[in-house]
């Protein structure tokens, strides 16, 4: 929740960089989630 408060004024691009922060997080832990099935995969064949 974006507060617009005089007080805190760079609270929305706090805001914001935490909502990136978030996304990202969790798209490294997707890659990370994909990938090691495929290359245990890898080492188990070769």
């Amino acid at each position: 929740m974006i507060t617009h408060n005089k007080k805190y004024p760079v609270s929305e691009y706090a805001q914001r960089a935490h909502d990136v922060l978030l996304v990202s997080s969790f798209a490294i832990w997707a890659m990370v989630l994909g990938f090691a099935p495929v290359l245990t995969y890898r080492l188990l064949i070769s």
